[in-house]
């Protein structure tokens, strides 16, 4: 019970059938692969506020996203000898699409769909192997969390001198009470101390893709136009 390896000259896939006997296996089959249509470009219209008060229009072009369109192509068995091998590629998936601000790097953005035109003002990353998608993640987090830490560290100094003004006004009022001043040293050592483990908290942003990081039981689902507005898990 052979499985028979046919490759497509036309996109390059390999593809696999399984039949009874290799005496049944036909020489070509109908091949199931995919090609992908080269990236056309778009002129788009952008609006400039001027400094005296006027918009001017500038025109730009914009790389869309390449598609991908199903092989009409004819694959053909490959033929071997007995116990040779050849490598098979590993199997891999749809582009992972981000946009990446021109002007600021700590800037992304993340389409909902890997096909969408490119935003004007951003640039277009494609990820397409599990080594990029992890440079790319933990870039992203460490951009996140240096984001993360920065408003964390506000909200601390803007609550910190609120407390302070709040002491202050305390220990005004309480200067006469030597009973009052004593409890007020014995307590404000343990807010102080709650105070500095919520700020020291470790940060993560957690990004992730759900595609690629969670099996498929575990993707929220979806309609649109595409899936006839019936809820799809993607795959």
């Amino acid at each position: 019970m052979p499985m028979i390896s046919y490759r497509c000259p036309d996109c390059g896939s390999d593809d696999e059938h399984f039949y009874h006997s290799s005496d049944k296996a036909p020489a070509s089959v109908e091949c199931r692969g995919t090609k992908v249509v080269e990236a056309q470009k778009q002129t788009v219209e952008r609006k400039v506020d001027n400094g005296d008060g006027t918009q001017s229009i500038e025109l730009e072009e914009v790389e869309l996203a390449p598609a991908l369109t199903a092989c009409t192509g004819t694959a053909t068995k490959r033929e071997s000898l007995p116990g040779e091998q050849w490598a098979r590629p590993a199997r891999g998936f749809e582009p992972l699409v981000i946009y990446q601000n021109a002007s600021d790097p700590t800037k992304f953005s993340f389409p909902g769909r890997n096909n969408e035109p490119t935003d004007p003002g951003y640039r277009r990353i494609e990820i397409t192997s599990m080594h990029e998608y992890n440079k790319w993640a933990k870039h992203i987090n460490q951009v996140e969390i240096a984001k993360m830490s920065d408003h964390r560290e506000m909200h601390r100094e803007y609550w910190k001198a609120r407390r302070g003004a709040m002491r202050d006004d305390v220990n005004a009022r309480i200067r006469h009470s030597p009973v009052l001043k004593a409890l007020a040293r014995m307590v404000r050592p343990r807010y102080d101390a709650k105070f500095e483990k919520r700020y020291s908290k470790p940060l993560d942003s957690r990004f992730h893709s759900q595609l690629l990081e969670f099996n498929q039981g575990n993707i929220q689902d979806y309609c649109d136009a595409d899936t006839g507005w019936k809820s799809r898990r993607a795959k």
